[in-house]
C-alpha cells in the first residue's frame, strides 16, 4: 500500500511539471541569466523539469508520452512538433522553431536572422539514458546552421554538450562562426545544482564571446502549489573591438496550482539581485493551462514589462496547444 501511495504522488507530481509550451517556459525562465539558453521560450530549463529540456540534454525525451504542440510566439511566428515512441525509440520533429539558434546578440551571431529550423531529437535506454539531436536551420541570405548535441541522464548526473558544426551568414565575403556549449545537472532530492559553460568564436574576425555560470534551483510542492525556485551566477566576456564583461545574479521563481479541474495557473518572477555591466532586469508573468481532455491550451496573460494585463487582442500572444495520445 504504501509503494502504491507513494507511486501516485510521484505520479502526481511528474505531471504536474511536466510541460511542452514556449508559453510555459516564458513563465519559468531559463535560470541561465539569458547567457546559454535561447530567449523567449522553447528551450527548456535549467531549474524545472519542462518537456523542452530535450533541446538542451536530448536525453531528456526519453520517458516522455506521444504529443503534437502548435504554437503561436509574440514575435517568432508559428512553429509545430511531436514527439513519438518507434520500437525502442523516442523521435522528436519539430519545425520552425524560432529559437533553435541559440546565438547572443550581433555582432557575434554569424547567421543572423533564421527563417527556417529542423529539430530531430532522438533518444532510447541502454543501461543509461541517451539522447542525440540535431538542428538545422537557414535563412534567405543562403546562411546555414547546424548543431548536434548529445546528452545523456546516468545515476543523478545530467551532462550534456552542443557543438555547431556549421554558422555562416552566407554573404558575398562570409562570416563564420563556431559554438559548443557543455554543462551538467544533478538531482540531489528535491535540488538541481547545475553549470554550463559557453564559447562562441566568429572566425573571419576577432571577434568571441565565453560564458559559464552555475546555479541551484528547488522543485518544491507546498500544499496543492508547485514551487520552484532558483539562484544562480552567470559570468560573460566579448570581444568585438573591445573587451566587454558583464555578470548577473538573477533569481527566478514560478508557481503553478490548479484552480479547477479544467483550468491551471502559473506565475513567474525573475529580479537580478547584482549586475555589472548590464541592466537590471524584473519581470512578472502570469499565465494558464487550459484542460481539455487529452488536449492542453497553454498561454501566457501578460507581462508587466509591457504594461499590459488583461483581454486584449495580445491574450493568445504567446499560446500552445498540445494533443496527447
Amino acid at each position: 500500500m504504501t509503494k502504491k501511495i507513494v507511486a501516485v504522488l510521484a505520479l502526481s507530481l511528474v505531471s504536474a511539471s511536466a510541460f511542452a509550451s514556449q508559453a510555459h517556459n516564458i513563465i519559468s525562465g531559463g535560470g541561465d541569466g539569458g547567457r546559454i539558453l535561447c530567449a523567449g521560450g522553447m528551450c527548456g530549463s535549467f531549474y524545472t523539469d519542462d518537456e523542452y529540456n530535450m533541446f538542451w540534454n536530448p536525453a531528456f525525451i526519453n520517458g516522455q508520452k506521444n504529443y503534437l504542440v502548435i504554437e503561436n510566439g509574440a514575435g517568432s511566428g508559428t512553429s509545430a512538433g511531436f514527439v513519438t515512441d518507434v520500437a525502442n525509440f523516442n523521435l522528436g520533429v519539430f519545425l520552425n522553431r524560432p529559437v533553435a539558434q541559440t546565438s547572443p546578440a550581433a555582432p557575434f551571431g554569424a547567421m543572423g536572422v533564421v527563417n527556417q529550423t529542423v529539430d530531430l531529437v532522438l533518444g532510447g535506454e541502454m543501461g543509461v539514458k541517451w539522447g542525440v539531436g540535431l538542428t538545422h536551420a537557414f535563412n534567405t541570405s543562403s546562411g546555414k546552421y547546424t548543431n548536434l548535441k548529445a546528452g545523456v541522464i546516468v545515476s543523478d548526473f545530467e551532462p550534456f554538450v552542443s557543438y555547431a558544426i556549421k554558422n555562416t551568414d552566407g554573404a558575398a565575403t562570409e562570416t563564420k562562426a563556431t559554438d559548443m556549449t557543455v554543462g551538467t545537472r544533478y538531482h540531489f532530492g528535491e535540488w538541481r545544482p547545475y553549470a554550463a559553460y559557453r564559447a562562441l568564436k566568429v572566425n573571419s574576425v576577432s571577434e568571441s564571446f565565453k560564458a559559464y555560470g552555475l546555479g541551484v534551483g528547488r522543485m518544491a510542492k507546498m500544499g496543492d502549489v508547485k514551487l520552484d525556485y532558483s539562484l544562480s551566477y552567470w559570468k560573460s566576456t566579448g570581444v568585438a573591438g573591445v573587451v566587454s564583461k558583464s555578470s548577473v545574479i538573477p533569481v527566478e521563481i514560478s508557481a503553478s496550482a490548479d484552480a479547477a479541474s479544467w483550468l491551471a495557473v502559473h506565475a513567474g518572477f525573475k529580479h537580478d539581485l547584482m549586475v555589472r555591466n548590464q541592466a537590471v532586469t524584473t519581470t512578472t508573468t502570469l499565465g494558464g493551462t487550459f484542460k481539455m481532455g487529452k488536449a492542453d491550451l497553454d498561454m501566457v496573460v501578460g507581462n508587466n514589462t509591457a504594461g499590459k494585463f488583461g483581454v486584449d487582442e495580445n491574450l493568445f500572444a504567446n499560446a500552445g496547444l498540445t494533443y496527447r495520445w
